[in-house]
């Protein structure tokens, strides 16, 4: 099964994958694709020296598949790393908490 080498970028916490160049990306479908097990190690021995630079944390490797939409990754985990936090953090103006309505 094809993977890919993800991380987070240590700036930000955002989530990356390595590229075809070696550059960190954010967008999985622009993701190096390593298609042997014996490919995928190299790429992440290449992970860990960005690490020692202190460029991203905790390289991993990640099973992903093609389909219709493109590149996705296989787990769940993945999957929902890979789409962006699951809930909006968008700061609200103008909402009060149950707090400030009490005072």
């Amino acid at each position: 099964m094809p993977k890919v080498v993800s991380a987070n970028r240590l700036a930000d916490g955002i989530v990356v994958y390595i590229g075809p160049d070696g550059t960190w990306l954010e967008a999985l479908g622009k993701a190096k694709i390593f298609e042997t097990e014996a490919e995928a190690e190299t790429g992440l021995l290449a992970a860990r020296d960005d690490a020692k630079r202190n460029l991203i944390l905790d390289p991993f490797v990640v099973e992903v598949a093609h389909d219709e939409a493109g590149l996705r990754a296989v787990s769940l985990r993945n999957a929902i790393r890979a789409r962006g936090p699951t809930i909006d953090f968008t700061p609200r103006t103008g909402i009060q908490t149950a707090r400030t309505e009490r005072s």
